[in-house]
């Protein structure tokens, strides 16, 4: 086992020449392809007690996936948005829990660290059935793909997002102009945070922006409360055509599975993450419930009037409803370069830096007209298709589902494959529900998200 890892470690030998787990994790140390498993960021982080953990858990949970549950409730109806919101949480978590149990127990059988999402899938599908083993590489190569996407869409979501609250403000005080102006505005902005190379700059914007959508959630809260009128009015289910959406928007505001890669990594005992009563489940519970309560209070508050997001249906003439307008969008626009910062680290450390010299001038040319083509490409996505909630949906739909369900199946599946899957094979069918349940409700959302998008906005007027 230690010359093994020697092997790994040194490089010694040509791929060809090793076994195939060896070939899998040889490359491990030049794969991080995400900025929450940057070796880096990683090595100048300072531990996380139990506590801390919890926090950074709750702290993710804030954004604005959170805004956009109330008009899910809507869609779904009181009853069946409770249930969702509880049901699907729940078995997101769940399967969060299994993959990062797998990966633990990966990790312990070779004695190497998976930094990523995209190197835990490829070990994973390698040590899986024999037949499905030349998929390896290409899930790897689609973990990636996937959180690259779902990082680009959460930029181009907060790119509408922001640009909605600056059209309202502006009609305010000063003259009304489409929505797509102030995206365009937003362009150099945008470039001139995220063209920072630093991950420690980001991170002092991710601090501020955590700091004021925790103020805008609380005075948002304050206001949702008031007030509230009778509560039979309220429908406690919809048409089951609106089902998919909602599957889309309660998966893109659950905890991403990359954030829990990262806590994991930073914690002191990274053993209290999991297990029943573990650092994981006692925050995601907190989360679950928070989500659940805020899209059910907001549904009661607002009824059939509740907007995309439910910052709209605050009186926007009123000074505080202003300043928490402008918290959100302010906090938002910090988090854009922390998000963007993902998609431009697999894109640029996983396909283009081993092709030119590392730290040389053209290098950091070539990686900042990446950084400008991604935050042209975010704006011109969020100009063709201005709606808060369709995107939210497509995104939680076409990329969690896939990271968050299927995923994780996939990696269960694979890694309990040699050891069996005990009685009347029950871990396997538990790996099956999560990949066809995560396949049929992303399938379906994407394809609902997607023919709503087309409907309101065809590219061919």
């Amino acid at each position: 086992m230690e010359r093994a890892k020697r092997k790994l470690g040194g490089h010694r030998r040509s791929d060809h020449e090793l076994p195939l787990h060896q070939r899998l994790l040889g490359g491990v140390q030049r794969s991080f392809g995400c900025i929450y498993f940057h070796s880096s960021s990683i090595n100048n982080l300072q531990d996380l007690r139990n506590l801390e953990t919890f926090i950074n858990v709750l702290k993710c949970a804030l954004g604005t996936g959170c805004l956009a549950m109330p008009q899910a409730f809507l869609k779904a109806g009181w009853l069946t948005g409770l249930i969702m919101t509880l049901v699907l949480g729940s078995f997101v978590v769940y399967a969060m829990n299994i993959l990062l149990n797998d990966i633990t127990a990966m990790e312990r059988r070779f004695g190497v660290p998976l930094l990523t999402y995209g190197k835990s899938m490829e070990v994973a599908v390698g040590i899986g059935p024999t037949r499905f083993q030349f998929l390896a590489r290409p899930m790897h190569y689609i973990a990636d793909i996937l959180l690259s996407l779902y990082h680009f869409g959460v930029n181009c979501i907060y790119v509408v997002f922001i640009a909605k609250i600056l059209k309202v403000l502006g009609d305010i005080y000063f003259w009304p102009v489409d929505v797509r102006l102030y995206m365009a505005l937003l362009l150099p902005p945008l470039i001139l945070t995220f063209i920072t190379r630093q991950f420690n700059h980001i991170v002092t914007f991710s601090f501020i922006s955590n700091l004021m959508i925790a103020i805008g959630f609380l005075i948002t809260l304050s206001y949702m409360i008031q007030d509230l009128p009778e509560f039979s009015e309220l429908l406690p289910s919809q048409s089951l055509k609106r089902l998919p959406l909602v599957f889309g928007t309660i998966l893109f505001s659950i905890e991403s599975v990359g954030v829990m890669f990262v806590i994991r990594r930073k914690m002191r005992t990274p053993k209290d993450l999991l297990g029943t009563c573990g650092v994981l489940n006692r925050g995601m519970v907190v989360v679950i419930l928070f989500y659940a309560g805020f899209g059910f209070l907001g549904y009661w508050h607002y009824g059939q009037d509740t907007a995309s997001s439910v910052l709209h249906n605050l009186p926007i003439d009123e000074i505080p409803t202003q300043i928490v307008a402008a918290l959100f969008a302010l906090g938002i626009f910090f988090s854009y370069a922390l998000e963007g910062y993902v998609t431009v680290d697999i894109i640029w450390h996983g396909f283009m830096a081993q092709k030119m010299e590392t730290e040389s001038s053209s290098s950091k040319i070539v990686e900042c007209l990446v950084r400008v083509a991604f935050a042209i490409a975010s704006v011109l996505v969020a100009i063709e298709y201005p709606d808060f909630w369709l995107l939210l949906a497509f995104v939680g739909s076409f990329c969690q589902a896939q990271l968050s369900l299927v995923f994780p199946g996939i990696v269960n599946l694979c890694v309990r494959y040699e050891e069996g899957y005990g009685p009347g094979r029950i871990l396997l069918w538990r790996s099956l529900i999560f990949i066809v349940g995560g396949l049929i409700g992303g399938i379906t959302g994407t394809l609902a998200s997607m023919g709503k998008l087309a409907d309101q906005y065809p590219i061919l007027r």
